[in-house]
């Protein structure tokens, strides 16, 4: 979408949010994922011997310190979007 305001045509914008929506759609999807699984897992992390523990935590990938708000952001923007498509 860049160049001149003029060259843009209402398909090429379209398909573009919807390409950026999809993607979005993923990354709120895995994160969710994630963060269930976290919660999931301090749950039975303390079941477990403190050496497995801190084994397992080293090998997955950590979350972001605000994954929540980035999910919260994430469909906020998505909503936003939405807006923007049906007043086009």
């Amino acid at each position: 979408m860049d160049g001149s305001l003029l060259d843009l045509t209402a398909e090429s914008v379209e398909s573009e949010l919807e390409d950026y929506w999809h993607e979005l759609f993923k990354v709120q999807k895995l994160l969710v994922t994630k963060l269930k699984k976290a919660k999931a897992d301090s749950v039975s992390a303390r079941r477990r011997s403190r050496a497995e523990s801190k084994l397992e935590s080293q090998l997955n990938i950590p979350l972001p310190a605000n994954a929540d708000n980035t999910v919260a952001l994430i469909a906020s923007i998505q909503e936003r979007m939405k807006e923007f498509k049906a007043s086009s």
